[in-house]
């Protein structure tokens, strides 16, 4: 048997539809949790390429807009967390479209090494600069 890190997203909508909050559970091989929420427009901004994401990992349409959590692999688990971490202390909008496309267009290799690198102190703000000089 082969232990992995658990994934579960929820996506959370109001009443017209639009999306809310994005919340990542992440459980590691000690079962300890993490927990992501994206929330306003953060949110908002997020939603395409995170549906992008799943649309390359055959994740369906009706699993993404139902109101209940749905598993993730860890691939892709690590892909999503990858991307709300980066976006989530962002305030400019250009700046989070940047860091958000940029993530949901790494292939999974890529994201899964900058998903490992965010372990370290500053990884995470690397990826942001480094995503943010590609675009310019």
């Amino acid at each position: 048997m082969i232990r992995a890190e658990r994934y579960h997203c929820r996506v959370t909508r109001d009443d017209e539809g639009r999306i809310v909050e994005i919340v990542l559970a992440a459980f590691d091989l000690e079962d300890r949790e993490r927990t992501v929420r994206v929330g306003g427009s953060r949110a908002q901004h997020v939603a395409a390429p995170l549906q992008a994401v799943l649309r390359t990992a055959n994740v369906t349409g009706r699993q993404w807009t139902r109101p209940a959590a749905f598993d993730l692999d860890p691939v892709l688990g690590a892909q999503v967390e990858l991307l709300l971490r980066a976006v989530k202390p962002l305030r400019r909008a250009d700046r989070l479209d940047a860091v958000a496309e940029g993530v949901a267009q790494m292939s999974p290799e890529e994201s899964a090494y900058w998903h490992a690198q965010t372990s370290r102190r500053r990884g995470l703000r690397a990826l942001r600069v480094l995503l943010d000089a590609v675009r310019q």
